[in-house]
């Protein structure tokens, strides 16, 4: 019933009601309200509808441009004019897609005058374009509306849409690495470690022993010293961390507050604290693909991050495993609300090397008690595999 008593149909039946007591009564009072409530319908439809018919919209914004999740971006929108009298109170929706989720990006510009480029997101409304979450989104749909001066029926007009995609990087949750960070042994590397290898860092000297390689002989210092002198360097190394992502899927898929999207910004957090140690990054986020080995880059493949299925952390963990080497620390970074079985799996991988493993728990906005009790089964889990955990809630 609600939907069939819309302004305009109330209106127009109004008109109607006055306009048949009107010719009935032949009561001038009677015509008079009929002339004024048909002045105000008339005003009421023609007016937005002659605003929006004669306004056009531009976007000029760049194919690929890269914005942050939740700050205030510049869609370089230019509103046109082409009639000779200004628009008053005009609202432009911008609709964006990314993985079945939609977004509307709503602004409202004060005046366009007659003949005139307005820019629509300027310092003034900057702040209100704002993605809420991260993702390749593609425009779908540029909508104009307009309601005035009266209010009491809103014009639409939907604009040719082009071709732009915009690639929202996820912001980064704070994160604080709970140990220590240790070195693995990597010739290339440019840390020294206590132990005896193969570098160009002269470690210590001593006497040659039967089986020892006569290519280690410092033959200057055996000559000084009449003996023979085996030569040992030091051993070098470099911080190594492998992050392992469980991507969060449907319905956590693209909502801002969940605690899957919370694991995105939580793995973010991450890499840059193994950025700002000097660690080298390894970011895994399916078994197909090959692990992201910069920050910036593991940023973007983050913010496109699709769900691998229900197997995807042990498959991940399994390729990050196979790569590791002793010394190395991992980083699962997986949401509250993960089966305990996925992480037993995914920790399974991980027995009988000498890797640390750090597991982080995302939890979600709410933070409520199921979550929090979830969260806390999975620490129970982690703890009884022999692995740190920390837990991060959405701000």
């Amino acid at each position: 019933m609600e939907r069939w008593l819309s302004r305009s149909r109330v209106l127009l039946a109004l008109c109607g009601v006055l306009l048949a007591a009107a010719l009935n009564r032949r009561d001038p009072m009677v015509y008079g309200m009929f002339l004024f409530l048909a002045t105000v319908t008339v005003l009421g439809f023609v007016v937005p509808w002659l605003s929006l018919r004669t306004t056009t919209v531009r976007l000029q914004t760049a194919a690929g441009t890269e914005v942050n999740e939740g700050t205030a971006c510049d869609l370089n929108i230019v509103v046109e004019r082409r009639a000779r009298w200004p628009a008053f109170l005009v609202e432009i929706e911008t609709e964006w897609e990314w993985a079945s989720q939609r977004v509307v990006l709503r602004q409202t510009l004060p005046i366009v005058r007659a003949r005139k480029s307005a820019p629509a997101s300027g310092t003034a409304l900057a702040g209100v374009v704002r993605f809420p979450c991260r993702g390749h989104y593609r425009l779908v749909a540029v909508r104009l509306s307009s309601g005035f001066p009266l209010g009491l029926v809103h014009a639409r007009h939907s604009m040719q849409c082009p071709d732009i995609a915009l690639h929202v990087l996820p912001r980064a949750q704070p994160v604080h690495w709970p140990l220590p960070w240790s070195v693995a042994a990597d010739p290339r590397g440019e840390l020294t470690l206590r132990q005896r290898g193969a570098s160009f860092e002269l470690g210590a000297m001593r006497a040659y022993q039967h089986g020892d390689a006569v290519g280690r002989v410092n033959w200057r210092a055996s000559a000084r010293a009449g003996e023979l002198v085996i030569q040992h360097f030091q051993q070098t190394g470099a911080i190594r961390l492998r992050v392992v992502v469980h991507a969060p899927s449907l319905p956590a898929l693209g909502n801002a507050d969940s605690a899957g999207e919370q694991t995105i910004r939580l793995a973010v957090g991450v890499c840059d604290a193994a950025a700002a140690h000097g660690a080298q990054l390894f970011l895994y986020g399916s078994a197909d693909l090959s692990p992201v080995q910069d920050a910036a880059l593991a940023r973007r493949a983050l913010a496109a991050a699709l769900p691998a299925g229900e197997d995807g952390l042990r498959w991940a963990s399994a390729r990050a495993a196979n790569d590791a080497a002793a010394g190395e620390q991992v980083a699962l970074v997986i949401p509250c609300d993960l089966p305990v079985m996925a992480l037993q799996s995914a920790l399974a991988e991980w027995s009988g090397l000498d890797c640390a493993v750090v597991v982080c728990i995302a939890l979600g906005r709410a933070g409520t008690t199921a979550q929090t009790t979830a969260a806390a089964q999975l620490c129970r889990t982690a703890a009884s595999a022999g692995c740190a955990t920390f837990m991060e809630v959405a701000t």
